[in-house]
């Protein structure tokens, strides 16, 4: 027995397809299907659902091959700083579908979703080697950070690690005054600094921002209030503190200019 909507009597399929098929291989609709509204209504939203699924990929592949960023060079006259996290783009969409290879399949709205995936030993060893890389690729990206970088941190005035203690609005503008209470001294290497406390500015449009409790490792150059580059949370420290521990020894030996 046909289904039944809010249009009246719907068939599930015409011509062997059904409506989500018809969407996906882009045939024409025949006549009996355009004069059932039901069917015609779930047709559109599949079409919809698609447009925004094929945006999605389009999305996924700008992602993948975005070139990778060079690696810094061990020495430089003049420190290249850039900011150390950077937005990530989250793509969660796979289709499988005609011409489109996928570990499952999503179609959004109106009712549609299907998700499909594999179990087993072979989820386990692939989410370990995605952790491997993710690893590797987090040592690497902190490898070519300001906080790897020997020119840069022979420069730097400050190089320090603790926790925030306070976050105060700087009157007549849209800055913060970060209060950090310093749990390790990298530069000056001063085992004296710890649980002293230092402050910086962070102007509205620098990013992250950060609140009362988060453990921060950060960098100023000589003089300057406002830092270059800073990390937020242990997770995203470790790698940089790696990166940085490897390149002190050779900043004590390179010149500031």
């Amino acid at each position: 027995m046909p289904a039944e909507n809010e249009h009246g009597p719907a068939h599930d399929s015409y011509d062997g397809m059904d409506a989500l098929m018809a969407a996906l291989t882009e045939a024409p609709l025949s006549d009996e299907a355009r004069a059932d509204p039901g069917y015609l209504a779930a047709h559109g939203a599949a079409v919809a659902d698609l447009a925004v699924l094929r945006e999605q990929l389009g999305l996924l592949a700008d992602t993948l091959t975005e070139p990778a960023p060079a690696a810094a060079p061990a020495e430089r006259a003049t420190a290249v700083v850039r900011p150390l996290r950077r937005p990530r783009r989250l793509v969660p969409f796979a289709l499988r579908a005609v011409g489109v290879a996928a570990a499952g399949a999503l179609v959004v709205g109106s009712g549609w979703l299907v998700l499909q995936a594999g179990g087993g030993a072979s989820d386990d060893s692939g989410a370990a080697s995605s952790a491997d890389s993710a690893g590797k690729s987090a040592d690497q990206e902190a490898a070519g950070s300001a906080f790897g970088d020997p020119g840069y941190l022979a420069c730097a005035g400050l190089v320090v690690e603790g926790d925030v203690t306070a976050v105060e609005p700087v009157p007549g503008t849209a800055d913060e005054r970060v209060t950090l209470r310093v749990t390790r001294s990298y530069k000056p290497q001063d085992t004296g600094r710890e649980g002293e406390e230092v402050g910086f500015v962070l102007t509205e449009d620098m990013d992250p921002l950060v609140a009362e409790g988060d453990h921060v490792l950060v960098a100023l150059e000589r003089g300057s209030s406002s830092p270059d580059v800073w990390t937020v949370g242990e997770a995203d420290i470790a790698a940089e503190r790696s990166a940085l521990l490897r390149a002190l020894p050779q900043a004590a030996d390179t010149g500031c200019g």
